[in-house]
């Protein structure tokens, strides 16, 4: 018996140790007046940037990966039979040489990657431009602004992610929309796909330099579609049962497989909401998805 604790409490050990574990994103909800709240009393955004508004998606490479889960397993064996001292000596190693060091070099990659980017946008007033952006596409979206002292108040925190390629981004918003007290009405979070923002170099190679106009017509883009994606998701009934399927498409070279509720697409984006409460939108079909006369019949049921 102390045995099989020991080595569930080894194991326990080398998984914290080992994988930085990131906390699961909160879970989107819409109150049933919230839509009816907006269309009432109009809204006004309140748009606040991070501190560290441009990031990147942590990469590593699956061999690498597997050495580090063999290695893990290993340890945790030999750890089994040396007691307690061996379990926090195997605690240690992992950190420093297992899983625990992988994710700390993707991490380090990952902001030295982020680095041209956020040096290209410092020299924009991120705070003005970004809000007077959303102020605009949220009206051009069909969002009633506005007016007065009762009026609900939407709330947005983006994040610029550039993609494992690092050759376009996803623009995550987390958003809230709040009555005039204060309380949450609706609270999603919006990751929109962008369109591909390397420079066409010397006979259209990609010279890895970034432009600032075409990364900023970009994020617009992206600003755009994040509010139009709020515009229908606030008036949208909750997504039936009949809607579930298995989401397929291939971004950037990588092929994404999701669970979820496939939603009206827009011009270039097609959008769904996964099983976690965020919609997503991205510039590129689904695959054997439901037609749009499938999803006005399912949504009608």
């Amino acid at each position: 018996m102390k045995r099989s604790i020991m080595g569930a409490s080894a194991l326990a050990l080398l998984m914290l140790a080992g994988c930085a574990q990131k906390p699961a994103p909160e879970a989107g909800f819409k109150s049933q007046s919230a839509a009816s709240y907006v269309q009432a009393h109009g809204l006004k955004v309140d748009m606040h940037l991070p501190q560290a508004f441009v990031g990147a998606s942590t990469v590593i490479d699956t061999e690498s990966a597997q050495k580090a889960a063999s290695s893990s397993h290993n340890l945790v064996a030999g750890a089994n039979a040396a007691g307690l001292a061996g379990l926090l000596v195997a605690s240690l190693i992992n950190t420093q040489m297992g899983s625990g060091s992988l994710q700390r070099d993707a991490e380090k990659s990952a902001l030295k990657d982020s680095r041209p980017m956020a040096d290209l946008l410092a020299g924009v007033p991120l705070q003005e431009r970004l809000q007077q952006r959303y102020q605009q596409a949220s009206q051009v979206a069909g969002l009633k602004q506005g007016e007065g002292q009762v009026t609900a108040r939407l709330v947005i925190e983006p994040k610029l992610m550039l993609t494992p390629d690092r050759g376009s981004f996803v623009l995550v918003n987390q958003v809230q929309v709040q009555d005039i007290a204060g309380s949450a009405l609706y609270r999603m979070r919006i990751e929109v796909a962008s369109q591909p923002i390397r420079r066409c170099g010397k006979e259209c190679i990609d010279d890895g330099a970034l432009d600032l106009a075409k990364v900023t017509a970009v994020l617009d883009e992206c600003i755009d579609e994040s509010m139009r994606v709020l515009a229908t998701d606030l008036m949208l009934p909750a997504p039936p049962e009949a809607a579930q399927e298995t989401l397929r498409y291939v971004l950037d070279g990588q092929r994404v497989v999701e669970r979820g509720y496939q939603l009206a697409n827009n011009g270039n984006y097609w959008r769904y909401r996964n099983l976690y409460g965020a919609v997503k939108s991205v510039p590129v079909p689904f695959e054997d998805a439901l037609t749009q006369a499938q999803l006005q019949k399912v949504y009608a049921h």
